[in-house]
């Protein structure tokens, strides 16, 4: 007996080519969302990198700022304001290195060890912050801004600062003389040029006259 042939249905070679070439559109672009996405990532994440590094270096400076005229035998000034002075007192200032920009390094001191005498040795309490080479140096051994014997608090081979610039203000609130100190920064990452942040913040400093 003989079997009638059993017809079977199937994609042509036209419609199966159109599937390949729809799938390999949508895998395309897929890929290409996926990129942009590992690039965005990568690009916040870099971001968030430089606004630590330099939020870190601001929070130093305005820590140590804070201090600027602190005194250990205040109570004796106050008790002889005519015989005894405070040798901390008048010790802010604002220059810059050699060709930085100006107002781009700030000196100041207080009594670290609280005996009463601004120490030059061993330790030096003239403290200060600059700007040089594109990177935030702290002052060591009570060295001029002009001057070298800094250390670098940033990396210029990771961020780079492009501004760092003080100023400060003072005004007299009920008889009392008050020194606010205003700081700027800019920096960007050395890798990502486009990458940058910047911050303007003030400090106020309770113990200079």
């Amino acid at each position: 007996m003989l079997v009638s042939p059993i017809k079977q249905h199937g994609n042509s070679l036209v419609e199966l080519m159109i599937s390949m070439a729809l799938g390999l559109a949508s895998i395309t672009a897929m890929a290409s969302l996926v990129g942009h996405g590992i690039a965005l990532n990568s690009s916040l994440l870099a971001k968030s990198r430089l606004d630590e590094e330099i939020n870190a270096v601001v929070a130093v400076i305005s820590h140590d700022l804070k201090r600027t005229g602190y005194y250990g035998h205040i109570d004796e000034v106050v008790k002889n304001p005519t015989t005894l002075s405070n040798p901390f007192d008048h010790s802010l200032s604002i220059a810059a290195y050699a060709n930085e920009p100006a107002n781009s390094c700030i000196n100041f001191a207080y009594d670290r060890n609280k005996n009463g005498v601004l120490d030059t040795a061993p330790s030096n309490e003239n403290y200060g912050y600059r700007l040089k080479d594109k990177a935030v140096e702290i002052r060591l051994d009570g060295a001029a801004c002009d001057e070298s014997g800094w250390h670098d608090l940033t990396d210029p081979k990771v961020v780079q600062v492009m501004a760092l610039k003080f100023s400060f203000e003072q005004t007299t609130v009920q008889q009392i003389t008050q020194t606010r100190v205003n700081i700027e920064l800019q920096a960007r990452l050395k890798k990502h040029h486009d990458i940058s942040s910047s911050i303007n913040t003030s400090v106020l400093i309770e113990n200079y006259e």
